[in-house]
């Protein structure tokens, strides 16, 4: 599962590059996290050119309800499986099920970065090596998703 986060700033060059990010909970809390672009974007490249943009953090959910308001809620931790935290050190939160991008939806997004990997592999073979071992993660974490065991 992947929790959707605002990519607000770069931060810091060191590699691999450092961007602040923000997540508005369910409460309207605002929750700032300080992390590595890779961990938020797979185009982390070029999110010093590009921010504000999209994000996500990898969660787990923990529990899921609807309140009194007929909002489907959940709770989410970031601890598991990246050890994500907020400045402040917290790691569970409650968000709009809207803010979470389910397990299906991220394999049909790896498939798909599979596919473009293998095309772009095709097209340029000086590169092929690298877009066919990045086809071959994508794969790895395709397989992990559908069985339900994320390496660590």
């Amino acid at each position: 599962m992947q929790l959707k986060v605002q990519i607000a700033r770069f931060v810091d060059h060191s590699f691999p590059g450092f961007v602040e990010c923000e997540l508005v909970d369910a409460r309207d809390h605002l929750h700032t996290f300080l992390e590595k672009g890779p961990i938020v974007s797979d185009d982390w490249h070029n999110l010093e050119d590009s921010c504000p943009t999209s994000g996500t953090i990898r969660c787990e959910i923990l529990e899921q309800w609807r309140d009194p308001d007929g909002r489907d809620l959940m709770r989410v931790t970031t601890l598991r499986p990246d050890a994500v935290e907020t400045k402040e050190g917290v790691t569970k939160f409650v968000v709009l099920s809207s803010q979470v991008i389910s397990v299906e939806a991220t394999i049909a997004e790896l498939e798909q970065k599979v596919k473009d990997c293998e095309n772009r592999a095709k097209l340029d073979p000086n590169r092929a090596d690298m877009e066919l071992r990045a086809a071959a993660t994508y794969g790895e974490w395709i397989a992990a998703l559908k069985n339900g065991r994320w390496p660590t």
